[in-house]
């Protein structure tokens, strides 16, 4: 560890000269701004009801009062507790009363002499095995049908079978399997049933990979110049004199990267923070109406996968994009440690933008094909890592356990790196404005001193 002696105080100069600059600070500072405000539209647009459900009236059943005569002899019928669908908004109008000692007659009269207009009748008989619901609709009603006496009618059989269960003699567990129902869903073959889910799913990570994209396009090539741009000039001799490469590389690495992932993070904290603001600014607008990220989180969980966006999974993902990211950057300093003139910083930028582009498009058509092996694979290869694993974690399709597995790969190749790229650039410093040859690299590495 005496190698890495210095490197905090690299770090800090680093450090303070990079995030105290006043483009930092005013970039940081807009997106941030830009970001809370577009979350906050966002959410409230989201949240604001359409306006033809705002002008659309609710429907109603076309009857409110049905007359039930029992002529089977079922006994008491509980409406309210053996029909479900009494509950809906929509029958909140009807009222089903059960009537004795009449005649069908006599009820198709009760039913007529409805001042509404809107009351039938139905009647319950038996014939040997079979009970029959008939329902009868008024002649003199104008806005009654025999469809919406056939509504009615199949309501109250669902009465009736309860009835009959009930009368049976059967006990309460055989009960309980009877009314057991089956869930029934329809779903096009081939095709998504939520929009939602599919953006979630295959641009979430393109989204990601491009985001992740730009900050080590920028920020790489900061650390590559800065690395080249000192190791070409004198200064490198007298530094070299008071530090080890290892203290030096790992200083001025860890320092853009914190600048980096501070920025990054503010920008993270600004959506959120937008998320959250727009939620409770849009219940106030349109109360009663759900917004926010509790809503996001449910929403990923139900559709994605179970762990989605639990703070552990959170938490990893951030840790992994981290370590992702250094890792990366500590290659663009092993890209500048190699260059020995500065025309030639731009040839060695290759070694550090060639795996950037490559490992996005193989997580990103891995996973718009659908590819499981590849991912599988991609998840364990410390370039594929950065673009995929984080993304994984946060929409809870891969557990914990390979999140940790995936960090902690991409912390030794890190630190690899890190000690590859200071023997190169310890090497080198006597090939200064010389070409360097990879002749001369596999020599470099083969020196043990």
């Amino acid at each position: 560890m005496k190698n890495f002696k210095g490197w905090r105080d690299v770090f800090s100069f680093n450090y303070k000269q990079n995030a105290g600059s006043k483009s930092y600070i005013l970039v940081t500072v807009l997106v941030a701004v830009l970001l809370m405000a577009a979350a906050i539209i966002i959410s409230i647009a989201a949240a604001a009801p359409d306006k033809d459900d705002e002008n659309k009236e609710t429907e109603y059943c076309t009857v409110e009062t049905a007359y039930v005569l029992d002529l089977a002899d079922l006994g008491e019928l509980k409406f309210e507790e053996w029909i479900p669908a009494l509950s809906e908004e929509y029958y909140s109008k009807l009222s089903l009363v059960q009537v004795e000692n009449l005649t069908e007659e006599e009820l198709r009269a009760k039913a007529a002499k409805e001042e509404s207009g809107l009351a039938v009748g139905v009647v319950i008989k038996q014939e040997g095995n079979t009970i029959s619901v008939a329902a009868l609709v008024p002649s003199t009603s104008e806005e009654l049908y025999t469809s919406d006496g056939k509504e009615v009618a199949d309501l109250v059989a669902v009465a009736v079978e309860q009835a009959r269960f009930e009368k049976s003699g059967l006990s309460e567990l055989q009960l309980s399997m009877i009314n057991k129902q089956a869930s029934i869903a329809v779903v096009d073959a081939g095709e998504e049933t939520n929009v939602v889910v599919y953006l979630v799913q295959y641009l979430a990570p393109a989204i990601f990979g491009l985001v992740l994209y730009f900050l080590l396009l920028l920020y790489g090539q900061q650390i590559n110049q800065s690395v080249s741009v000192e190791k070409t000039s004198k200064l490198v001799e007298t530094l070299l004199t008071s530090l080890h490469p290892y203290a030096l590389l790992t200083g001025k690495v860890f320092a853009i990267v914190a600048t980096a992932m501070q920025q990054f993070f503010i920008w993270v904290a600004a959506l959120v923070v937008g998320i959250v603001a727009g939620g409770m600014i849009s219940e106030a607008m349109y109360p009663g109406t759900e917004s926010g990220l509790s809503v996001v989180i449910e929403f990923m969980r139900t559709n994605i996968g179970e762990s989605a966006l639990s703070p552990m999974a959170v938490v990893l993902a951030l840790v992994t994009f981290c370590c992702g990211f250094l890792f990366y950057c500590v290659l663009s300093g092993m890209a500048g440690s190699m260059v020995s003139r500065p025309e030639e910083a731009a040839n060695t930028q290759s070694i550090f933008t060639l795996p950037i582009i490559v490992s996005w498009l193989v997580c990103y058509f891995g996973t718009l094909m659908e590819k499981e092996s590849l991912l599988v694979v991609a998840r364990n290869i410390p370039f594929t890592i950065p673009f995929c694993v984080p993304v994984d974690l946060l929409t809870g399709a891969i557990g914990i356990g390979q999140g940790i597995i995936s960090t902690v790969i991409l912390l030794v190749f890190s630190v690899l790196i890190i000690m590859l790229s200071g023997r190169i650039y310890k090497g080198l410093v006597l090939y200064t404005g010389e070409k360097v040859t990879l002749k001369n690299l596999i020599g470099i590495l083969k020196n043990k001193n």
